[in-house]
């Protein structure tokens, strides 16, 4: 088993902890609010299992993750052309001012 998958198993284990937490958590306030007493806080268990359980599955995420790609300019642009930058249709206006203009200048004079 490689160690990628050892530690996604740690994280999905961390992030059911977490669930684990809030579920804890609603059942308490719940449970106090059914016995008429008015709560202001968590138990520091409760609170205690969210934060590690956070910790944990954060560290395994990043851990898991791997080599990161660049993110720079200059790396992304090697994939490209200049040809293929600055031919792009999505830049090709076909609809613009230019045919209400044109009543504007008249017909264009052709002299020889």
């Amino acid at each position: 088993m490689s160690a990628k998958l050892v530690l996604q198993g740690i994280a999905m284990a961390a992030f059911m902890a977490m669930l684990h937490s809030g579920y804890s958590a609603r059942e308490y306030l719940m449970y106090s609010k059914s016995i008429g007493r008015q709560v202001l806080s968590l138990p520091i268990e409760i609170v205690l299992e969210c934060l590690v359980s956070l910790a944990i599955m954060t560290v395994a995420l990043v851990i898991s993750v791997g080599k990161l790609k660049p993110i720079s300019y200059e790396a992304e642009m090697k994939r490209y052309s200049i040809d293929g930058v600055f031919s792009r249709p999505s830049f090709q206006a076909f609809n613009h001012r230019g045919r209400y203009l044109r009543p504007l200048v008249g017909q264009p004079t052709i002299t020889q």
